[in-house]
């Protein structure tokens, strides 16, 4: 009781004192109807417009939320899977709004050349190298990767996959199960961990071909908006909203995910056709220019913000 009453009726009067000292007009709420409850409350008690992004696909929404999203000016969905995904849970009344996360081009500028790349991880210059970004961990399908690149050994014998990610403590076993896998099939030094890396767009750009592999719903993937921006086709499960960003078939190809053979398919089909690629990762790039850059996000979010404001 103690906590209740400090987390939704002290703190929400503390905060909504402050929104009318500092003239606050409106509030802007960053992840999901399941948080920032006192922020909520404090909003509507100092009369001013609340939204928030809905940025995960979560599994439950518990019924203060539901009961204080009612009250919500907007609720900016990242992708239409996670507006899906809300409307399965009912609360399809909401006003969901879908907004796309957006990526400035620019940010993703390689700085480092692609041999220099090549030379830091020992891949030679007549070997192919395709790869993955993103934290290892069960959900992001790094094992399906390793088993796809087992099928693919004999076929392509110069081909190497890099994993660029960091190892949270929680999944440091399933780290040391990919280390195993990666030995027992025989692939060592044709599937290389490399960690944590802060220039990711230097290891994107030295890749032919861009993997995602995860195989739980995503509810966005700017990873694939970072491939696109440096014109790589990329290669990518098709759950949550990935099929939303790519375009199976033009700005790369979608498998089904969790399956090893589904995901050899599609590399050996850009493996085999360099001009296909390329030509796919040219699509990609023109694609997050016309429909993924963060000046469309910033314009489509204004104009909720211009919206509310007028009353």
């Amino acid at each position: 009781m103690v906590n209740f009453v400090r987390g939704l009726v002290i703190e929400p009067v503390r905060l909504a004192a402050l929104l009318r000292r500092e003239g606050i007009a409106l509030v802007h709420l960053n992840n999901s109807i399941v948080r920032n409850h006192p922020w909520m409350i404090a909003a509507q008690l100092a009369g001013v417009p609340c939204i928030t992004h809905e940025r995960g696909i979560n599994l439950k929404f518990p019924v203060r939320a539901r009961l204080l999203a009612r009250r919500l000016g907007a609720v900016v969905c990242i992708s239409a899977a996670v507006r899906d995904n809300l409307i399965r849970h009912g609360l399809g009344n909401l006003p969901l709004v879908t907004i796309h996360n957006g990526l400035d081009p620019d940010s993703m500028r390689a700085m480092r050349s692609a041999a220099e790349i090549r030379a830091e991880l020992g891949i030679r210059a007549e070997q192919t190298l395709v790869g993955t970004i993103g934290n290892i961990k069960p959900w992001k399908g790094q094992e399906v990767v390793v088993r796809a690149m087992a099928l693919l050994r004999d076929e392509f014998p110069n081909l190497v996959c890099i994993m660029v990610g960091d190892t949270s403590p929680d999944d440091m076993a399933y780290r040391e199960h990919i280390d195993a896998l990666v030995r027992d099939l025989g692939l060592t030094g044709r599937v290389v961990v490399t960690g944590y890396r802060s220039d990711v767009a230097n290891y994107i750009a030295a890749l032919e071909i861009q993997i995602h592999a995860s195989i739980a719903p995503e509810p966005f993937g700017r990873v694939l908006l970072e491939g696109m921006a440096l014109g790589k086709p990329v290669v990518a499960s098709g759950g949550g909203a990935v099929p939303e960003i790519v375009v199976h078939g033009q700005t790369g190809l979608l498998f089904e995910p969790g399956q090893p053979e589904a995901l050899t398919a599609s590399l050996r089909m850009l493996l085999a056709d360099p001009l296909l690629a390329n030509a796919m990762g040219a699509a990609g790039r023109q694609r997050l220019d016309a429909a993924f850059s963060i000046a469309h996000n910033v314009r489509a979010t204004e104009q909720i913000y211009d919206r509310l404001l007028a009353g």
